[in-house]
């Protein structure tokens, strides 16, 4: 996917700067490049109305992190005792105070606030370009891109009064000029890489359907409670369409006739379906049939704000899937979000964890990760402590059987430079690096302080996917996580079966099921990357190549908690 945007300030003192008496910069407070291929044409019309989500902070954010962590750990004594999205709202909102303040000062400024989320923390508004300049002082562009696109944004720093900074997050749409994917290419790939190249990659066999996964995780039921939810959550214009997925369960799904999607949220153009979308909706579909399934759509090409957008519907919705499968993410350090954005976005995944929704992020397409053939940077939402990567895998044989860590790609791990190891995860991790001293990369070139990632894998080659009536091949992380996905939302379905809790945050409770047989060992391969020319080998326990290996669907159904 790509990178963009705007954000901003999560602690006073770290994350703004005082400009004078009365304002205070967002965000880090510098300047932005012309990048991307973009290029700047002038001033928009001064009436030109641009849309922005204002996040504001959780004012108990320690407090909630805490709860987050006592109903996710399956030794907990309040594991699986989530919170109602009324009861995130009333014990973690910002206060009254702060919500009028900020809705006083921008519609004294010429904007117009059009919604605001249930849990308090998302502030919607509109504003004419000029007013938008005067409410964040700065000055906004006109920017063109070669592939049509078009887009309005901000190249200097921008600032809010300084009685506001302390209580907002981060604003979407100031900053940010993303990579736009060709028009030429129609599989438009997800995850950046550092030099803007496409990662998605093509076999040439395609062996792999919903039947063959289901068999090779041992995976026996389908889809039973009528109160079981689960969603793929799409950006940068991915579709689907409805007629591919009904051809695609009559070829490959011998077990299920619920071939429609429960319901579209946002923006779902038929007509043009993408790879992406028609991956991620047939698989997470078709491997845990009967399994009522939601499709989030953004059409922004704007990565990162289509992501605060995607957060926003959720923080107002009252019923939500239990399971999200996300295949988009960026693997480079120049075009990440900002921390300020990162640890606003952590907050987000953790009250989605309070209210036992589960989280799960493809590890990108590119490796360990190789910038400027040097360092290693690992995929970035996929990275967060409080979210699940799914890394990818192949068959040894090519049909069934043992798997190794994928070779036609580079399957997205290492560990994080912005965020340390969790306790989670942190006994394998050492296991890891101290077991494997020989075959790690050089010290300098990763964090082995941070968070690893993946923290599972799944098969993710050689995927039969219909697209506009005709069956592609397709690889990627991005096949990996509706595959895993999938049998979440199945492990659900028991669980509401006997009137039990959803999984929730899942990772606490796979690092424990690891320890007791729940997943498939992978040792063998790697995710060598670029220039770099090694990578992190695949390991006896966890690695940085394919988390704690693969899922054992029968030993996991007997591990939950029923």
């Amino acid at each position: 996917s790509v990178v963009i945007v705007v954000l901003v300030a999560i602690s006073a003192q770290r994350d703004h700067r005082s400009i004078g008496l009365t304002r205070a910069f967002l965000e880090d407070g510098k300047p932005r490049q012309i990048e991307n291929r973009w290029e700047k044409v002038g001033k928009p019309n001064p009436e030109t109305p641009l849309e922005f989500d204002l996040v504001l902070k959780t004012p108990n954010a320690q407090e909630l992190e805490n709860l987050f962590w006592a109903v996710s750990d399956p030794n907990s004594d309040q594991y699986g005792q989530h919170l109602s999205l009324e009861e995130i709202a009333e014990r973690f909102s910002p206060s009254r105070e702060t919500i009028a303040s900020v809705k006083s000062w921008l519609t004294a400024s010429g904007a117009e606030v059009t919604s605001i989320a249930t849990t308090g923390d998302f502030v919607s508004f509109t504003a004419p370009a000029a007013a938008a300049e005067k409410i964040f002082s700065t000055e906004f562009f006109a920017f063109v891109h070669p592939e049509g696109a078009v887009l309005t944004r901000a190249l200097a720093p921008y600032s809010v009064p300084i009685e506001l900074a302390k209580h907002i997050a981060y604003v979407s749409n100031v900053h940010g000029l993303p990579h736009v994917p060709t028009k030429s290419n129609s599989k438009a790939f997800r995850i950046e890489t550092s030099n803007g190249v496409d990662e998605r990659k093509r076999v040439t066999n395609a062996l792999i359907g919903p039947a063959n996964l289901r068999k090779r995780y041992n995976v026996t039921t389908v889809g039973v409670a009528k109160d079981n939810l689960q969603a793929v959550a799409e950006f940068q214009g991915q579709y689907y369409s409805p007629q591919d997925l009904k051809a695609f369960f009559a070829k490959y799904v011998s077990n299920s006739k619920a071939d429609t999607v429960a319901k579209v949220i946002g923006t779902n153009n038929a007509a043009a379906p993408g790879v992406e979308a028609e991956l991620d909706v047939q698989y997470i579909m078709g491997v845990a049939p009967n399994v009522p399934t939601w499709f989030y759509g953004t059409a922004t090409f704007d990565f990162w704000s289509g992501l605060t957008n995607w957060a926003k519907q959720l923080a107002s919705e009252k019923t939500v899937p239990f399971v999200h499968s996300i295949s988009y993410g960026d693997q480079s350090a120049a075009s990440k979000p900002s921390k300020s954005y990162q640890e606003g976005l952590n907050t987000q995944f953790q009250k989605l964890g309070l209210r036992g929704i589960s989280i799960i992020f493809a590890s990108g397409d590119s490796g360990a990760g190789c910038d400027f053939c040097t360092f290693y940077e690992p995929s970035f939402p996929a990275t967060s402590p409080f979210v699940t990567a799914v890394g990818a895998t192949r068959f040894i044989n090519g049909k069934d059987g043992a798997e190794m860590a994928v070779e036609s790609f580079g399957s997205g791990g290492g560990f994080s430079w912005d965020f340390p190891t969790p306790s989670y995860q942190k006994a394998a991790v050492e296991h890891y690096l101290t077991q494997n001293k020989a075959d790690l990369p050089w010290w300098f070139q990763y964090n082995a302080k941070g968070r690893a990632t993946p923290d599972v894998s799944a098969l993710g080659i050689g995927f039969a996917v219909i697209v506009d009536g005709v069956t592609n091949e397709v690889g990627g992380t991005s096949a990996s996580a509706p595959t895993f996905s999938a049998i979440v939302s199945l492990l659900n379905d028991e669980l509401l079966q006997h009137k039990k809790p959803t999984l929730g945050f899942l990772n606490p409770w796979i690092y424990d099921a690891a320890t007791k047989g729940g997943f498939f060992d992978v040792t063998k391969g790697n995710n060598a990357d670029g220039c770099c020319f090694t990578g992190f080998k695949a390991a006896p326990g966890y690695d940085a190549a394919t988390g704690v290996g693969t899922p054992q669907f029968e030993v996991l159904r007997k591990l939950i908690k029923l």
